[in-house]
């Protein structure tokens, strides 16, 4: 008898200092493997593995493994479906089995395959009570069955086993992050350099095909034609190529009309037969000389610009369907880096080509540019305003210059107006009913109405020692155009009898381009810090900024000694809406969940964010547990009463809630507040759900944990 096989603590503590020692993990698995078989006195032995992605058991280490000793093939083991085998039956139920001939015990049964004699003994492998995968042996006819014994001696082994595979399992996810995060990070560096932005992409998509594996590559842009412009037999003239790797027009011309004749061929041979796209990309497969292809096509979305797009191609393999999800996944995160780019690009043409315009004319010019430094100088749409309209009253006289403009992130129209000299009260609201009369005569998309209509804001006059201006003659306008839709109205006022002339209306157009473009800046400034910080389907703060106002009211609380609450909910049952109604309905639940919790709270002093999936939570500063109780059980009721409408269907909501307060609980960091908070959400869904639960310990016990 070796050492190993004297008793079970001596073998865990070996294999527990092999472990220790390790480099390799696989390595070391295969090696304990070969051990815990003598050590059970087995012939043979193997490790099974769940793999969620292809949702089956693979083999994950074997040692002289029946089926391979006998030379058939090892795809009849490295794979098996849960629906089928001793080792599926084990991962499913989480309970060992023993098959032996000879004993008959509860779960004893008898194996499948042919040829084989002996017995058999699979255990589960498992991790926080949750399986992971099976551990096999097996014994020849010659040797003692199987028993209820042996699988004492495995007591503490298994666990070992499933620490080190999950272990392993860690190490690989975050190996490949770290190589994924590193890829994204040369590309993403690579367009940020500023010289030969054509070469830059070039260089891009060269590394991207290598990273990849693909063949050729591409970025496009479509191009509305002309009248006069004949489209060629093969593909009209609206495509343009912006950058490519190895892939020439020519053979772009050649893609598109292999994949125009296969989808042609499969919309004959299957008309009724919709394509399902959920759980695989959408490639379009072509011919590329004597080799099946498919292309990846992803838009890239590039503000005021027509259509661009991402082409990759590469060898088609009908097997590798999980590959091909992580190269889409890839694809579409560096697609919103390749857009950012060309936005980047397109805006620094246009501030390029407005230099070029205030050089004509030497004056005029000179302020110009004085104007487009002051707007280069700041984000704030403000100071942006008020040092162009400083500038502009230096080539065009005028009483007040005024911008109405429609604020995305307020969802409201703001006039900021700017005096020359002091205006009357009387000036301010003829002037405020004449821009919005003069507004409401354009078509645009958001209506101007008495509902979205902030105060006005006047900034001080530059001569604040002249009589006020009590009303004005003449007027220019010019509305604001972001995108294609009328988004403003600028407006210049003068009050003697001196008209405005077209010189000057072209100067003010010219003007407006300048400073558009920087308020474009600002506010996409703006827009990105928000999202930055919102969840983009519920528009509610996302986990990041969750995390970062938790810490912020959590030291505050202890400063002030004033409590703090958190509420953690859960939709009951929203797996069973996506799998019943689809994702579509998935997301309008959110929606529907979101926008009455953001009714609900006080504004400007509770934070409600998407915590995770169907997670919400809300942070109430200054909040007892009790108030806390009262506002749970009144969103909850809040959302049973309402109702979800798709279609002709009406759809019941219900969520579960968990409470927990750091006046209540002693919390040392914003951890234990949000795991009491999850223990309390887990003990309302242990309830039946549909309800809320506080946590009301004194201190917070992660033994707890569910």
């Amino acid at each position: 008898m070796t050492k190993l096989q004297q008793t079970s603590p001596n073998i865990l503590a070996t294999l527990a200092e092999k472990a220790a020692e390790a480099t390799d993990l696989h390595l070391l698995i295969q090696n304990i493997i070969k051990e815990i078989i003598d050590y059970m006195e087995a012939v043979s032995g193997s490790i099974m593995v769940y793999d969620s992605e292809e949702n089956c058991l693979k083999l994950y280490v074997s040692s002289s493994h029946p089926v391979l000793a006998k030379g058939l093939q090892k795809s009849s083991v490295k794979r098996i479906a849960l629906n089928d085998s001793v080792s599926a039956q084990v991962f499913k139920s989480g309970k060992a089995i023993i098959s032996n001939p000879k004993y008959s015990p509860k779960g004893n049964i008898k194996l499948t395959r042919k040829n084989d004699s002996g017995s058999f003994m699979s255990v589960p492998l498992k991790i926080n009570k949750k399986s992971i995968g099976v551990m096999n042996f097996n014994r020849n006819q010659n040797q003692k069955p199987f028993e209820d014994s042996d699988l004492d001696k495995l007591c503490g082994i298994n666990a070992l086993v499933a620490s080190l595979i999950d272990k392993e399992s860690l190490l690989e996810k975050i190996d490949e992050n770290r190589k994924e995060i590193t890829a994204l990070f040369q590309m993403s560096s690579l367009l940020s350099e500023s010289n030969d932005f054509t070469g830059r992409l070039e260089e891009f998509l060269k590394l991207l095909s290598k990273e990849l594996g693909m063949k050729r590559s591409a970025i496009v842009k479509t191009v509305t034609p002309s009248k006069s412009v004949k489209s060629s037999k093969n593909l009209p003239r609206t495509i343009e190529i912006i950058a490519a790797h190895q892939l020439k027009k020519n053979q772009l011309e050649e893609m598109f009309d292999s994949i125009t004749d296969r989808i042609r061929q499969k919309l004959i041979s299957s008309p009724t037969n919709p394509s399902n796209d959920d759980e695989t990309p959408l490639t379009l497969l072509f011919d590329d000389g004597n080799e099946s292809s498919e292309m990846y096509c992803i838009p890239l979305y590039v503000e005021d610009s027509e259509p661009f797009f991402l082409i990759v191609s590469r060898s088609f393999t009908e097997t590798d369907e999980i590959q091909a999800k992580k190269y889409y996944r890839f694809l579409q995160i560096i697609s919103h880096n390749i857009s950012s780019a060309l936005t980047r690009e397109n805006m620094l043409k246009t501030i390029r080509q407005d230099q070029i315009t205030l050089k004509e004319n030497a004056e005029r010019n000179k302020i110009f540019f004085e104007i487009s430094k002051d707007l280069g100088s700041t984000l704030d749409p403000y100071t942006i305003l008020q040092k162009a309209f400083d500038q502009f009253n230096k080539i065009i006289s005028f009483t007040t210059i005024s911008i109405l403009l429609y604020d995305e992130l307020d969802n409201g129209y703001k006039l900021i107006v700017q005096p020359s000299e002091p205006i009357s009260l009387k000036y301010q609201t003829s002037l405020t009913n004449n821009i919005t009369e003069l507004f409401n005569e354009y078509p645009t998309e958001q209506e101007l109405s008495e509902d979205n209509f902030y105060q006005p804001t006047f900034f001080k006059p530059q001569l604040p020692e002249a009589k006020q201006v009590s009303s004005f003659k003449h007027v220019l306008h010019l509305p604001i155009i972001l995108g294609n839709s009328v988004k403003g109205l600028i407006h210049l006022a003068r009050k003697g009898n001196e008209d405005f002339t077209a010189k000057e209306l072209d100067i003010t157009s010219q003007f407006t381009g300048i400073f558009i473009t920087s308020i474009k800046n600002a506010l996409i400034h703006k827009r990105t810090e928000k999202l930055a910080f919102t969840d983009p389907l519920t528009e509610l703060y996302n986990h990041r900024f969750f995390q970062e106002t938790l810490q912020q009211e959590f030291t505050r609380s202890l400063r002030y000694k004033k409590p703090l609450s958190l509420m953690i909910l859960d939709i009951d049952f929203f797996k069973k809406f996506n799998d019943t109604y689809g994702h579509l309905v998935g997301d309008k639940v959110l929606k529907h969940v979101s926008s009455i919790f953001k009714a609900s709270i006080r504004d400007q002093i509770d934070t409600v964010a998407r915590y995770g999936g169907e997670e919400f939570a809300v942070i109430l500063p200054e909040t007892s547990l009790e108030g806390a109780a009262v506002f749970a059980e009144r969103i909850r009721s809040k959302v049973e009463a309402s109702e979800v409408i798709d279609g002709e269907k009406k759809l019941k909501v219900t969520i579960s809630i968990g409470v927990s307060c750091a006046a209540v609980t002693k919390c040392s960091k914003t951890s234990d507040l949000i795991e009491a908070a999850d223990q309390a959400l887990y003990q309302s869904k242990l309830n039946g759900r549909n309800q809320y639960q506080t946590y009301k310990d004194s201190t917070v016990s992660y033994e707890k944990k569910h």
